[in-house]
């Protein structure tokens, strides 16, 4: 019988980023992976999870749809 939390597991899928890195900085990544015992996914993951935990997100999506609002001001209005 599966507990939730493997149910949830089995639900959750796990998808792929591509992004571009400097050779030596990515050599140097996984020189310190290695040397500390754990990969370079669950190094990004956790390196993910940490930057959105110190984040406020509601209040980033609020200052980019004030920054929009604004941007998107006819001068006219603007000037009002």
């Amino acid at each position: 019988m599966m507990t939730n939390i493997q149910k949830q597991q089995t639900l959750e899928r796990d998808d792929y980023l591509r992004f571009r890195l400097p050779e030596a900085l990515k050599e140097r990544f996984k020189l310190y992976c290695y040397l500390k015992g754990i990969t370079m996914s669950d190094t990004v993951r956790e390196m993910i999870e940490e930057v959105l935990r110190n984040e406020n997100l509601e209040e980033l999506l609020q200052e980019k749809l004030l920054q929009e609002k604004l941007r998107d001001t006819p001068k006219e209005e603007e000037d009002e």
